[in-house]
């Protein structure tokens, strides 16, 4: 059992449905937070929600199976924990943070969105952003009707929203009933419930989504039906995922105003594994304003833009690109905000004096160019990005008297638009260009897997020699030597050893030798081995009920999107493989 390197301290992230949005933005802020400790490393152990636990159809079995992934979180030795569940592996919040339940007594630990008491937890303040967009909605576009596509019984920030949502209407003197709301389970898959609660309230002006995700299922039966969200009802989500902006139109959503849930709580864990003491916390949120419902914070006058005022020069950054702030940037990393204030206030400058010279304009030119070659548009939604843009253009012709300095800055104008309009270009080609890429490289390790030997069989050392083939350009694939068969309503136990049979390095595979392979569970993270990342996802490899072992994948947004995939079909194969030499010995 060799093969160990340095000793890092190791934080798990349990949650659940990795490909979520709502989850994507939790590892995303973990991640981020984590940037510049390199003494630690991040291990998420992610589930599938199972809302009806009762049916026992081949859903059921998939995900109680596939949540068999939660056991690592015993296994592991993990330094400090970051949960968004309430429970794990049937274990209730309340329980893992008792004594008498003493594997997880002293490992530090912080909720995310969960009611646990007597423990550290950060979540959302549900009524300020929700309090500020009904006010918004009653006071100022007149709205009288407005109804709440709701969540699960067993999520708390799902019914804190609910009692906000009533309290708000009623605080406004509007009536509310149960009429008005209809429960989801908190995914896109909601077409049902928003079906119920349309035809229940056929004159409804405004909806409240639980989150991001149900909004899909909203805009798909709002679009069978003709009506236009934020043209004939207005609609706004929960939790400012990336996702809502770009939907089609783009959806209105509440979310964190500054820090993010997963950056506190990683803030918190590490005081608490220093040995101080910390307080639970409170987010304030706000209404980010978007096509599906048009809102916006602040305006932008012409007694500020005359007076070019540094102040609201950054104002407008923070709010255009409001992801920025949450962001962690190397110091050699070009200060976007910065640069935003250069060329902004050269351009207001301009509208003052009246005058803009060729030279100035050229050069305005190169620092729009270098503010968006340097990933701007990934702090911001385009079409945020292209209103604010348009409301201080037209602030300034509104303010501007000579003609020649007009041109300029609208020429200036409509050369900021043009580069985020290629920027965001080029990402969307960029990520359908690695969607094909991936496709391919899976599509090729089924082909290789797939060419049998004379025998009629396909061992498992060519299966890993494929692995380079799966589409994640860095993993690390661990098998126990006999799988393990989950049997429903039995304990299910690991093996305290597996075998790490290969790992992946920017795509490059190498074959661990057959005396190398054997390791503890507990000590997959040290293995030096593995790709060289900060952050990995475990997901495990299985088939039905045959759990074969596990994936361990650099975490990042593209394992989201394809870790659970990938691992399905390498478990198929290992399945296939293994019934067809059953079926080879048996012919003999």
């Amino acid at each position: 059992m060799t093969g160990y390197g340095e000793t890092k301290k190791t934080i798990g992230l349990i949650l659940e449905d990795i490909s979520v949005d709502y989850s994507k933005e939790i590892i995303h802020s973990v991640r981020t937070a984590m940037a510049g400790h390199s003494d630690m490393r991040l291990v998420v152990l992610a589930g599938i929600h199972d809302e009806e636990k009762n049916r026992k159809d081949g859903n059921y079995w998939y995900k109680t199976v596939h949540n068999s992934v939660y056991h690592l979180e015993e296994m592991l030795n993990l330094d400090g924990l970051i949960l968004t569940l309430p429970n794990i592996c049937g274990v209730s919040g309340n329980d893992i943070v008792d004594e008498r339940y003493k594997r997880f007594a002293d490992v530090p630990k912080v909720f995310i969105s969960t009611d646990v008491e007597d423990s550290t937890t950060v979540r959302y303040d549900n009524a300020q952003g929700l309090r500020e967009a009904i006010d918004y909605l009653v006071n100022v576009k007149g709205i009288t009707k407005l109804c709440m596509l709701g969540g699960r019984d067993d999520n708390g920030d799902a019914q804190e929203r609910k009692r906000v949502f009533i309290e708000c209407l009623r605080s406004n003197k509007l009536d509310y009933s149960e009429n008005m709301y209809e429960k989801t389970d908190m995914s896109i898959e909601s077409r049902e419930a928003a079906v119920r609660l349309i035809n229940r309230n056929p004159d409804v002006q405004a909806i409240f989504c639980v989150n991001d995700q149900v909004a899909v299922s909203l805009y798909d039966v709002l679009k069978e039906r003709g009506i236009m969200p934020g043209r004939d009802v207005q609609v706004f989500g929960y939790d400012n995922t990336r996702f809502a902006g770009t939907m089609m139109p783009p959806l209105a959503s509440i979310g964190a105003d500054g820090i993010t849930l997963g950056q506190k709580a990683l803030e918190l864990l590490l005081t608490k594994m220093a040995g101080e003491t910390v307080e639970s916390v409170v987010l304030p949120t706000r209404l980010y304003g978007r096509e599906s419902l048009e809102y916006e914070m602040y305006e932008y006058t012409t007694m500020e833009m005359l007076q070019v005022d540094p102040a609201f020069i950054y104002r407008m950054f923070d709010d255009c690109f409001y992801r920025y702030a949450s962001e962690i940037h190397d110091n050699d990393e070009v200060n976007l905000r910065r640069l935003f204030f250069e060329f902004i206030s050269r351009m207001l400058r301009a509208m003052v004096t009246g005058s803009m010279t060729m030279e100035e304009f050229t050069e305005l030119k190169r620092l729009i160019h270098i503010f968006f070659e340097n990933g701007a548009m990934k702090y911001t939604d385009p079409a945020r990005l292209v209103r604010s843009i348009e409301r201080l253009q037209n602030g300034m012709n509104r303010s501007q008297k000579s003609v020649n300095p007009n041109l300029m800055n609208n020429r200036c104008f409509s050369y900021m638009k043009d580069r985020a309009i290629l920027a965001m270009s080029e990402e969307i080609n960029g990520i359908g260009e690695n969607l094909k890429k991936g496709r391919e490289r899976l599509q090729d390790f089924f082909v290789q897997c797939m060419a049998f030997d004379e025998a009629g069989t396909v061992d498992e050392e060519k299966i890993m020699r494929c692995c380079d083939r799966l589409g994640l350009p860095n993993i690390a694939v661990f098998l126990f030597e006999k799988p393990v068969d989950y049997r429903d309503g039995e304990p299910l136990e690991f093996p305290s050893v597996i075998r790490m049979m290969c790992s992946v390095r920017d795509n490059e595979i190498r074959i661990l030798a057959p005396q190398r392979r054997l390791c503890q569970v507990s000590s997959i993270l040290e293995r030096t081995e593995l790709p060289k990342c900060d952050s990995f996802a475990a997901i495990p490899i299985f088939y039905g009920c045959r759990i074969y072992g596990l994936l361990l994948s650099e975490m990042n947004e593209y394992t989201a999107d394809r870790g659970n995939i990938v691992a399905d079909q390498l478990g198929r194969t290992l399945r296939i493989n293994e019934v067809g030499n059953d079926h080879f010995t048996e012919n003999e």
